[in-house]
């Protein structure tokens, strides 16, 4: 499949995402002001990170398949692991105001309203659970199939929301058999989760954007491409970098010194090639060659 048509995958999950969220955020504010639910509220503080999250998936992805110019000759994929960033950072903002609020509430005492609402609450919260668990396994199929950091980062959002949705639909239940403080608590129950998916992604994230080495699978793929060559004696200095879904690779490699320069082009623009086929993921590679007296493999 070729880069157009990746690109349109990836920016119609993150539209169907942003669709998703919209309606979830509406049902939860109404019946958790209706409520009175702290857990409600907290979850609706969630879906409207999820939007704000899903907008920014959708704003990187966007930005990050616009070809290089002249500001910006490698590309702009790092404005995918922007957005990626972006986001982690909202949750944990958002996680952090969650705890502030759950534990005003156990201080100072609140009350639930035990009516229609919150029967519409508990309904709203069951469709919220099997919403999520189909719209993260939606967005990390496609995430994973296209090497996309910003919708990975929003799946992680929707995983999340399973557990903190199931969190908020037992304090509800709990309130409607007279045990409303269990509603606070599933709140903090809330915020723990964002702020772990938080400072997981905000590690992975922060990680590509300061060009460290992508995963050891994948440099071993590389180096595993490199020495199935016999024309390449030796290679030395293998880096790889990534930006977005895109990985960068540049590396030294050894020829026997009698060949002829378009032979030795030859072999670097074969090598390209076969590294590009087994490791999708690359999107580029520089191939420095080097005369060797005396053959051998080495890294």
């Amino acid at each position: 499949m070729d880069d157009a048509s990746g690109a349109a995958q990836k920016l119609h999950a993150a539209t169907f995402s942003v669709f998703i969220n919209v309606l979830l955020l509406s049902a939860k504010i109404i019946v958790g002001v209706a409520s009175g639910s702290l857990g409600m509220l907290a979850e609706a503080a969630h879906s409207l990170l999820d939007l704000l999250a899903s907008g920014f998936a959708y704003t990187g992805i966007r930005s990050a398949n616009r070809p290089f110019d002249e500001e910006h000759p490698y590309g702009h994929e790092k404005f995918e692991n922007f957005s990626s960033l972006v986001q982690t950072t909202l949750l944990g903002i958002t996680s952090i105001w969650i705890f502030y609020e759950a534990g005003l509430r156990l201080l100072t005492g609140f009350a639930i309203q035990i009516n229609t609402a919150l029967y519409y609450a508990i309904a709203i919260m069951v469709f919220a659970i099997i919403a999520d668990f189909g719209v993260s396994r939606y967005l990390f199929k496609t995430a994973r199939k296209y090497g996309s950091s910003a919708l990975e980062a929003d799946a992680y959002h929707f995983s999340t929301d399973v557990y903190s949705s199931a969190a908020v639909l037992l304090g509800l239940v709990a309130a409607k058999f007279g045990y409303a403080f269990v509603d606070p608590l599933a709140a903090i129950v809330v915020a723990i989760i964002m702020l772990t998916t938080s400072i997981r992604l905000g590690r992975k994230t922060t990680r590509i954007l300061v060009d460290a080495a992508p995963p050891k699978e994948i440099t071993s793929k590389i180096r595993d491409v490199i020495a199935d060559n016999s024309d390449i004696t030796a290679f030395h200095d293998l880096r790889a970098r990534q930006a977005g879904s895109s990985i960068f690779v540049d590396v030294s490699i050894h020829v026997r010194p009698n060949l002829s320069l378009e032979d030795a082009h030859n072999i670097s623009n074969k090598l390209e090639k076969d590294i590009k086929t087994r490791v999708p993921n690359v999107k580029e590679t520089i191939i420095h060659i080097e005369p060797e007296t005396s053959p051998r493999k080495t890294t």
